[in-house]
């Protein structure tokens, strides 16, 4: 979506730093007209928006990131505009009618002049945390220019790398869990849904945490053209690491790793660690937990379906004495393989992880029907188990579009645990 300069009689004034300029107005000016709700109130808000851009320069422009110096114009700064709207980066392919410093292929910033925060530092918060933002915008164009046609694919990967670079440039800045709401909510979103770009910041802050800032920075400055972010990603691994695999004696980063990891969020072992996404919003969403007694009937979870790149958590507590439980899934519809993973462990007491299971491949009675997946965790003792925890991610990275039958969308399943 194109977004085009705003109206130039809008910005009277200009505010310099080494790499940026701002272009505003007042709302209540000492003289001269008053811009209403296209003015700022005062001038911290623009010193705000400069200080947050140039901490994010230095540390763009030094290791382990080395980036170039974004692409400007005539002035040699990236221009910025303070304008009653929400915050986003374009480039303008209308560069006859914009003012002559702002040329064509040249990206700019627009970011609100105004905000409806209910405390003054929050309003200062979410404004050093949206100029990071859309300031990291700016340096991604240089690799992925927005009027390139493979660029499409980048622009979940770029929302991404955006988000998490708040939490490395504000670090302490809370601004960012805004976006993560879903993200604890809906675990069953893929990866890539236009919905949950912003989301996939937690993707990018795991890679970092198990891979290192550097390799997170590779995948953008070193793809080649017609690469998307996951083709990258994968050829770029150390040697030996696999990112998404359906297969279960792989320990891939994206269904081993990254959705069995943030079940745990509150554990300082784990690389999913967020305390203060947890403090905020608590565990991630399970789609269903079930209680086991002895001798009573298999617990069934019918015709569930999942998405690629996504996953669900399923809990299974204990009622008595319960030493073994076995857990199949039976994918429905996919012959001999599939795309989902289905990995379970033992959450103690004390709420670690403890006794990881990949559920196997299994023989069924009818080969090329349906695929199965089974494990069975036993001598379990009850005082040190507070439930099961399953998790089934899809592997499987097409997504659903019209007229496309080979894609890894709306993957049916049936679950049985039985003890």
């Amino acid at each position: 979506m194109f977004y085009g300069v705003p109206p130039a009689s809008s910005f009277p004034l200009e505010m310099k730093s080494d790499h940026f300029i701002i272009h505003y107005g007042m709302r209540n000016p000492y003289g001269g007209k008053g811009r209403g709700c296209e003015g700022v109130r005062d001038n911290t808000l623009v010193l705000t928006y400069l200080e947050a851009l140039e901490r994010l320069y230095d540390i763009m422009t030094e290791e382990p990131w080395s980036r170039p110096p974004p692409i400007v114009d005539v002035g040699k700064r990236t221009h910025v505009f303070a304008h009653d709207s929400g915050a986003y980066t374009a480039d303008d392919p209308f560069a006859d009618t914009s003012p002559e410093w702002l040329g064509r292929n040249v990206p700019f910033i627009v970011l609100p002049c105004r905000s409806d925060e209910t405390t003054t530092q929050a309003e200062l918060q979410r404004a050093a945390a949206e100029a990071v933002h859309e300031g990291t915008h700016v340096f991604n164009y240089t690799n992925r220019p927005y009027d390139s046609l493979t660029s499409r694919n980048w622009e979940w990967f770029d929302e991404a790398f955006a988000v998490f670079m708040e939490t490395m440039v504000v670090a302490g800045n809370p601004d960012y869990i805004r976006f993560l709401m879903n993200w604890v909510d809906m675990p069953e979103v893929p990866l890539d849904h236009p919905s949950a770009k912003y989301l996939a910041g937690m993707f990018v802050r795991y890679l970092s945490k198990r891979l290192g800032n550097r390799w997170v920075n590779d995948v953008w400055v070193k793809s080649v053209e017609r690469e998307d972010p996951l083709e990258a990603m994968q050829r770029l691994l150390p040697g030996g690491m696999t990112l998404v695999s359906p297969d279960p004696t792989v320990q891939d980063l994206f269904a081993s790793g990254y959705c069995m990891d943030p079940y745990f969020l509150w554990d300082h072992e784990s690389k999913g660690l967020a305390t203060d996404v947890f403090a905020r919003y608590g565990e991630r969403a399970i789609s269903e937990s079930c209680v086991l007694r002895p001798g009573g009937k298999p617990w069934t979870v019918k015709r569930e379906v999942l998405d690629h790149l996504a996953c669900r958590y399923y809990r299974i507590y204990f009622k008595g004495n319960i030493s073994q439980v076995t857990i199949t899934l039976m994918m429905r519809n996919v012959g001999t393989a599939g795309p989902l993973k289905a990995e379970a462990a033992i959450v103690t007491a004390e709420r670690r992880r403890k006794d990881l299971r990949t559920l196997q491949p299994v023989p069924t009675p009818q080969p090329g029907q349906n695929h199965q997946l089974s494990t069975t965790l036993d001598n379990l003792v009850a005082d040190d188990v507070d439930h099961l925890v399953l998790v089934v991610a899809n592997c499987g990275k097409r997504r659903d579009r019209e007229d496309d039958r080979a894609h890894d969308d709306a993957i049916e399943f049936n679950l049985e645990v039985s003890s």
